[in-house]
């Protein structure tokens, strides 16, 4: 009898989660007894949480904002992709060591060429965070010719206007816009040729996207690749292929429509 486990999302604020709903639902799936649970995390507990994921019954963990560059410092290992972009949103535990990977990195590289099949010009990437990291190695990975960042925490985001002229890929990496009716990119800015991607999922559609649709312009929230994360995320820790199709139908529940928005 297969012995249970518990896995965790590390993260604040993290109450609108979806990744309960999609994990229950691989792990009925998987017939398995394991579950999946929220942990609100504040910063300075962050490695005693982290030290409490080497015990025999732990799982493993995904990671969420604001915790990916903290939970990076506190592993034995990182594969390439969380070295490289110094930001871990999946834990696995081999033992009693913790191995940190970076699942977002290939869910984006994705929804990228579904966004911009035939390749990225100028990306306007909006947020500097653990996730925004794992963004601009997916768009040197599909070849994008420049790449503009704009904070909010420096006052760049003042330079949306003219930057995003420029641009044939927008993507927002802030949380602006979750579990709320609210946009960070004034409507009048968007067009048909730029493709939007939000990293944002709940809403499902965004703001974003709704306005982006609107103007006929190409453009997703972030259910597919919170679903892409997260099943690649699964078969890190367990080893078997993730049962991708009872995931996506719990999260379309979840969101009370399309994961891919």
């Amino acid at each position: 009898m297969t012995a249970a486990l518990t896995f965790r999302l590390l993260g604040q604020g993290i109450a609108y989660s979806a990744s309960p709903a999609m994990m229950a639902a691989a792990f009925d799936a998987l017939d398995l007894p394991h579950r999946y649970v929220l942990t609100d995390v504040p910063a300075a507990d962050v490695p005693a949480t982290v030290a409490a994921l080497r015990a025999p019954d732990a799982g493993g963990a995904n990671v969420t904002v604001p915790h990916k560059a903290a939970v990076a410092s506190q592993m034995d290992e990182l594969s390439a992709v969380a070295r490289e972009v110094d930001a871990v949103n999946t834990v696995v535990r081999e033992g009693g060591r913790l191995i940190g990977h970076n699942t977002d990195f290939p869910a984006t590289v994705e929804a990228i060429e579904r966004l911009r099949p035939g390749g990225v010009r100028q990306a306007l990437l909006l947020g500097a965070g653990g996730v925004s990291r794992a963004v601009q190695l997916a768009l040197r990975k599909v070849g994008a010719e420049g790449i503009t960042v704009l904070r909010r925490s420096d006052g760049s985001m003042a330079r949306l206007a003219h930057e995003i002229a420029a641009a044939d890929l927008l993507i927002n990496a802030t949380p602006v816009g979750t579990g709320a009716d609210e946009t960070i990119v004034p409507a009048e800015l968007l067009r048909p040729d730029l493709a939007v991607l939000d990293l944002v999922y709940r809403p499902s559609p965004t703001r974003l996207v709704r306005e982006a649709h609107a103007v006929g312009a190409p453009a997703e929230a972030g259910g597919a690749i919170l679903l892409g994360q997260a099943w690649r995320s699964l078969e890190l820790w367990l080893g078997v292929e993730a049962p991708v199709a009872a995931m996506r139908a719990a999260l379309d529940a979840e969101l009370g429509g399309s994961s891919g928005g």
